[in-house]
């Protein structure tokens, strides 16, 4: 009789891998940057402090009518909003929110001019013309992926500020992917690409 090796990883095991390793993952944070644009879902919005925990991502922004937890320095949302957002957020962020640098900024355009001024690198996810295939680009750190809102995606103002704009194919009948799954594949693709895979604890 063969006994496999390859025995599956309990929560234990899990913990344990992640816990004496703690203080250096959330001191090393890569230079990656996650820029939200009017994002609708606050379940969305989970996904992407669970998936920016998870890649050590460097800052997450929040931008335009993107609903985000308490904990703002200053927040003019009603007390019901608040709470609202903030229990839809972490139930599918699960644990990551307190873990994950993250602001509310009420402009994406100004933020996305702000991050290029400082010498950060713009690529835009969207479907556009001219858009390079995800897997095609020579990514260069540190650099702002910018995602949009489910349906209207990106503004073109924005489109405008990048540095390059990919477009992940989809072979399907539909035309574009959940913009967190989106933001998934091309933040691990990035991650790759720009050899911080190697980096990984």
């Amino acid at each position: 009789m063969i006994i496999s090796t390859r025995r599956k990883k309990g929560r234990k095991d899990l913990i344990a891998e992640r816990e004496k390793n703690r203080q250096t993952l959330y001191a090393n944070r890569f230079p990656i940057y996650l820029v939200v644009t009017s994002l609708r879902s606050l379940d969305n919005v989970g996904l992407l402090f669970r998936l920016c925990e998870l890649l050590r991502v460097k800052k997450l922004y929040l931008c335009g009518i993107t609903g985000y937890p308490a904990g703002q320095r200053v927040d003019r949302r009603k007390p019901w909003k608040i709470e609202r957002a903030d229990h839809r957020i972490k139930k599918t962020a699960i644990y990551a929110v307190p873990f994950v640098p993250w602001e509310y900024k009420r402009s994406a355009l100004t933020t996305v001019k702000k991050l290029k001024s400082d010498g950060i690198r713009i690529v835009v996810l969207e479907q556009a013309f001219g858009a390079l295939d995800y897997r095609e680009v020579n990514y260069k750190l540190p650099l702002a992926l910018i995602v949009g809102h489910e349906i209207k995606g990106v503004s073109q103002k924005i489109i405008n500020e990048a540095d390059t704009v990919v477009e992940i194919p989809t072979y399907g009948i539909g035309n574009s992917l959940n913009v967190a799954i989106a933001a998934g594949i091309a933040l691990y693709r990035i991650i790759d690409k720009t050899g911080l895979s190697d980096k990984m604890i």
